[in-house]
């Protein structure tokens, strides 16, 4: 059988992909949001360090910096997991998620 043929077989394993990826997308931001929120609270233990460095350009405001993008990843996941289709909102967070690698890079 040629399952590259196979439109529904397609669709239902993008479904998957796209469903794990928001999972993880979901998690990684509620992970981002909490430590971030501890750090600005001054809370510094293994949870808040882990993939942690400084950066320079955006001192003092860093943990701030990230906290509107991580509440429209988290909520916009939500949504899109909730309804069970992504659209063009899981476009943008999927976009989105190219700002990351950028604040990463940055010193």
């Amino acid at each position: 059988y040629n399952f590259s043929n196979d439109k529904i077989f397609y669709n239902a394993l993008m479904n998957k992909w796209l469903k794990a990826a928001f999972i993880i997308i979901l998690l990684a931001s509620t992970y981002h949001l909490i430590r971030d929120i501890l750090q600005i609270f001054g809370v510094n233990n293994d949870f808040t360090n882990v993939l942690h460095r400084p950066h320079e350009w955006c001192k003092p405001f860093c943990n701030y910096v990230t906290l509107p993008l991580d509440l429209f990843e988290i909520i916009g996941s939500y949504l899109i997991l909730k309804r069970n289709h992504s659209g063009l909102l899981g476009i943008i967070i999927l976009l989105s998620m190219l700002l990351w690698p950028i604040a990463l890079l940055t010193k």
